[in-house]
């Protein structure tokens, strides 16, 4: 009976310093298969003028392996038009991120189509919309506000339109927004 009790009691105490040895591993848990969606605002700096144009901005992200996911971009830079030239691009592509904590730091590489919108025919005459291949890189942070929501404080992206007219367009746009995160 007494080797009995020596051997639970053994047995128990191997099993209660699992707990203190950590042999759970928490990031094989977590992190992929991940979905989150949101949107913002969207600011940019075009090729032409010295004015900003601005808008919304959508996106998506899934997260494929710990550090590798795909994030699809969609800029409306189409309410805030000084010249009344809009661009509006939908993009998708890598994305590659660390999480540390709430944050989350990322960089991208996208391709897609940008759109050039003329809004008002009468303040730009001799110019007509027109669609063009581009890509784009970039970067940003996401921060983990609470278990769903994920607060995108800011997104830059450098966009190449190589195929618009006879130059290129090289805009430059900026995101913030928020996201719910589907577990």
């Amino acid at each position: 009976m007494l080797k009995t009790l020596i051997r639970f009691g053994a047995f128990a105490g191997v099993l209660s310093l699992a707990t203190f040895a950590r042999s759970q591993a928490m990031p094989t848990a977590t992190g992929r298969g991940q979905l989150q969606v949101g949107a913002g605002y969207t600011m940019g700096k075009p090729d032409y003028g010295d004015e900003y144009i601005g808008g919304l901005a959508f996106f998506g992200d899934f997260d494929l392996t710990q550090h590798l996911g795909i994030e699809a971009d969609v800029h409306l830079a189409n309410l805030h038009t000084p010249y009344d030239q809009a661009e509006d691009t939908y993009e998708v592509g890598p994305r590659f991120f660390w999480r540390k904590n709430r944050f989350t730091p990322y960089g991208k590489f996208m391709i897609g189509r940008g759109e050039f919108v003329i809004q008002e025919k009468e303040d730009n005459i001799g110019r007509s919309s027109s669609g063009s291949f581009m890509y784009s890189f970039g970067g940003g942070l996401d921060i983990n506000f609470s278990h769903h929501i994920t607060v995108r404080a800011f997104d830059f992206e450098y966009q190449k339109w190589p195929n618009f007219e006879a130059h290129g367009l090289t805009p430059a746009m900026a995101t913030v927004g928020v996201a719910y995160r589907f577990h």
